[in-house]
């Protein structure tokens, strides 16, 4: 029994923080948005993606009942914005969810870089199956010189909890842009224990001017040399966004996640 947890835990750690819920752009693009502008992703990506926006939204991902995040993010009160968010998942093999609160502040050091911290924390269900928690922070930076874009994170800043699967992460990643229209970002993600690369990430975006986008991503687990093929649909206004994304494995034994989520703008 020893032995089978010291694996799993080993399987899940080796992908960062398998008890982080992966938001809808991040799902559709590769996870390849660690150096991507964004809005409330923010909270489960770079907790400095919001330091470029000047919005106040109200955001919620499902990807079923039991798995869920809503999100509030205002950066347009004041210099410092904040972001408040709640995730409920549901890890494979386990009944009980796990369940995270996120509180958020981002802004800019300059008219090119942006900073960002989030506190958190999350309860459920450890690897063994007793009752565990992590209270933990997430950092970030975010450099944005329009043409490009570059953004580094440091995930569960004071150790986390190998007990339920979280330890100490990096990810690094860029994005170009060409004219607001079309978007190519990559990232990689890895282990503060070796420092030794865990996952890449690729992604695009195609931005129409008739109010809808379409996107799509590949990443590897390079330990499980198993990859993930993603792409997505939004549906743009001005004050309400649709959204919807798939991730497929490429390998047999586990089906495709679809979810779907939607954005308000005040």
């Amino acid at each position: 029994m020893k032995i089978a947890a010291f694996l799993l835990i080993g399987c899940l750690a080796a992908f960062g923080d398998s008890t982080e819920f992966v938001p809808l752009q991040q799902r559709a693009q590769g996870q390849s948005l660690t150096g991507a502008s964004l809005l409330n992703d923010s909270l489960f990506s770079n907790p400095a993606s919001s330091a470029f926006t000047q919005v106040y939204s109200v955001d919620g991902t499902f990807l079923s009942t039991r798995n869920f995040a809503v999100s509030v993010l205002d950066t347009k009160t004041s210099a410092i914005g904040g972001a408040l968010g709640y995730a409920r998942t549901i890890r494979p093999g386990f009944e009980a969810p796990l369940q995270s609160a996120r509180l958020g502040l981002s802004g800019r050091l300059s008219e090119n870089f942006g900073v960002g911290v989030l506190g958190k924390t999350v309860w459920g269900p450890g690897l063994d199956g007793t009752n565990g928690r992590l209270l933990d922070a997430d950092i970030g930076a975010l450099a944005n010189f329009n043409v490009l874009q570059l953004g580094l994170t440091v995930t569960n800043l004071f150790g986390g909890n190998v007990g339920m699967g979280a330890e100490r992460v990096y990810s690094f990643g860029a994005r170009l842009n060409w004219e607001e229209t079309l978007y190519l970002s990559a990232s990689v993600l890895g282990r503060f224990s070796d420092f030794s690369p865990v996952q890449f990430g690729v992604g695009a975006e195609y931005v129409s001017p008739y109010y809808f986008s379409i996107k799509g991503g590949y990443r590897n687990r390079t330990l499980e040399a198993r990859g993930f093929w993603s792409a997505g649909l939004s549906i743009l206004s001005p004050k309400v966004s649709i959204h919807y994304a798939v991730e497929i494995p490429d390998f047999a034994g586990q089906g495709p996640e679809h979810s779907v989520g939607t954005t308000f703008l005040f």
